[in-house]
């Protein structure tokens, strides 16, 4: 295969997965999406927090969940810590007949610590967050009304990071926004196959266990909702409010460790990589996998325009140096990214391919005594 062909089918890759294929859910979504009906939202809930080493926060977060719009007889909150070494379970144990706190004598990691709480839970619906969000007003009760229509079994509500202050926070939020409405794009045409993990819902019933050190918990459970023959949706107005990453090293730990679990959750549920079993494989692959491989498509297309003759291809050689090196530059000087149009997205695209880079080797390579990545 010549130069010329592999630069523009790595061009084009790149292009299909952050682009065309948005561009073709937003089309399809339009012409074909459908709404699940909402009926009453004032059902028996259990809200799920795992909680590892957070005294200094769970009581308010427990009292952020019992203030929602929710009949109060019908609200209840399980706060399960994870061997904390701290007074967790103590301080999540406000004076409230709602709240159950279940402490585990040792550190499990979140997925254990999940599976542990499901044995605690008769409620028809679960709710899931962490503890370092807040819900909005009528985010509950936002988030529990699409489970009236019998064909969804699993609903994500919608996360609002605040603003950063290092200079690639604007491209990440571009990013999130872009990836929202690409969910809320999926789930009209019921293809969403991952939920927000500070704000998700399911039916207790579908609920599988997670094998012990699951990174993607919120990838997981939407996957064996979909393997089961129901709908994931997402509600929009229901509203989770959470802090960026208060330094580029901490957004690119925190998308390392995801993009990891996504090479994880393929190890164990090969069925992901057969069209004929995964019932959103197309989906699936355009949005999930493809994103796992377009920093090699990038490095493919910078060899391949370095080496086919031309000088289209020198001028796109040079322009791919030009491109990472301001990317770069915004990286480490992210005053410098903050001033000037487009630096951001771009330093965030580098940024985020980087970490998509080095994700298989990561998951090969991932600790499962390191079950918890405090933030």
């Amino acid at each position: 295969m010549s130069t010329q062909i592999v630069f523009w089918l790595c061009i084009a890759l790149v292009i299909y997965a952050y682009a065309g294929y948005p561009m073709l859910a937003a089309l399809l979504a339009r012409r074909y999406g459908q709404v699940p009906f909402e009926g009453s939202a004032d059902g028996d809930v259990t809200v799920v927090i795992a909680a590892y080493d957070e005294e200094a926060r769970i009581a308010a977060r427990v009292r952020d969940i019992l203030e929602q719009d929710h009949p109060a007889g019908r609200l209840r909150v399980l706060v399960v810590s994870d061997g904390s070494r701290d007074d967790t379970a103590r301080a999540a144990a406000i004076d409230d007949p709602r709240v159950q706190v279940l402490a585990l004598p040792e550190n499990v990691g979140k997925a254990m610590a999940i599976n542990a709480a499901l044995r605690h839970v008769d409620t028809e619906i679960v709710v899931f967050t962490d503890v370092r969000q807040s819900f909005a007003p009528g985010a509950l009760r936002a988030l529990v009304a699409p489970f009236a229509d019998p064909s969804v079994g699993a609903v994500s509500g919608e996360l609002v990071i605040a603003t950063a202050t290092h200079g690639t926070g604007e491209g990440v939020g571009l990013y999130w926004r872009m990836e929202k409405r690409l969910r809320s794009d999926e789930a009209k045409l019921g293809w969403l196959h991952g939920v927000s993990g500070s704000i998700h819902a399911m039916r207790r019933s579908l609920f599988r266990p997670m094998p012990p050190g699951t990174v993607l918990d919120d990838m997981w459970m939407p996957l064996q909702v979909l393997w089961s023959g129901y709908q994931v949706w997402m509600a929009r107005d229901a509203i989770a409010f959470d802090r960026a990453s208060s330094s580029v090293d901490e957004e690119f730990q925190r998308k390392l460790r995801t993009l990891a679990g996504n090479w994880q959750l393929v190890a164990r549920l090969p069925w992901l990589l057969n069209p004929l079993r995964n019932p959103v494989f197309f989906a699936w692959f355009s949005h999930k996998f493809l994103r796992l491989l377009v920093p090699w498509a990038l490095l493919a297309a910078l060899a391949a325009s370095a080496f086919a003759p031309g000088p289209i291809y020198r001028v796109a050689f040079i322009a791919q140096l030009l491109g990472y090196g301001g990317a770069l530059a915004g990286l480490v000087l992210p005053k410098l990214a903050a001033r000037l149009p487009l630096l951001p997205a771009a330093s965030s695209f580098v940024m985020l391919n980087f970490a998509a880079l080095l994700s298989l080797p990561a998951s090969l390579a991932m600790d499962p005594s390191r079950l918890w990545k405090k933030h």
